[in-house]
């Protein structure tokens, strides 16, 4: 029991020590000016809760306090953080966010193997017998669609999520469509 005190004491003093090494948080409810820059601009900023509009905001008033700030852009939430905003027009009040969409792939399989491969409508590639990864789609939801050498087609709507590989198989022998994803 004395080894459990004293192993709480020291996470309690380790604690406190890196919160005390911490910027001390600005003062609360006073008048601070803010600018922020997204890219994507035209994202939707929203500062403790409340909507400021879209990006870039410049020399907006708000309160100073600790904050949390989201930018979203196209239902993608691309910054969640908590910031200082400090009264009056100080230069940490300027927030540069070069946030992208995330980014993932699609490896595609086809029946009969050799078909062109589109993506939202534009050319991709072809399969010519093995399977297919196209990749550095944006986040979200996409159509790919098989054009074969059996003269069918056969599209699916994938949803692509940043950093990952989505498998879709695409058979052109077959008339009915896939199901969303």
């Amino acid at each position: 029991m004395k080894k459990l005190y004293i192993f709480a004491l020291m996470m309690a003093f380790l604690f406190t020590s890196v919160v005390a090494d911490e910027e001390d948080p600005p003062p609360r409810g006073k008048a601070a000016t803010i600018n922020i820059i997204t890219e994507p601009p035209n994202s939707e900023v929203f500062l403790g809760g409340e909507p400021l509009g879209k990006s870039p905001i410049k020399d907006m008033q708000v309160k100073s306090g600790r904050q949390t700030l989201v930018v979203i852009d196209q239902g993608f939430e691309l910054v969640n953080k908590r910031v200082n905003i400090w009264p009056g027009n100080d230069s940490r009040n300027n927030f540069d966010f070069s946030t992208k969409i995330p980014k993932g792939n699609v490896k595609v399989t086809t029946n009969p193997p050799r078909c062109r491969i589109y993506v939202d409508g534009d050319l991709a590639d072809k399969t010519d017998g093995a399977e297919l990864v196209i990749h550095s789609l944006d986040a979200g939801d996409h159509l790919i669609r098989a054009e074969c050498s059996n003269r069918k087609n056969a599209e699916d709507i994938v949803k692509v999520v940043g950093e990952e590989t989505v498998d879709l198989h695409l058979d052109a022998t077959v008339s009915k469509k896939k199901k969303k994803r």
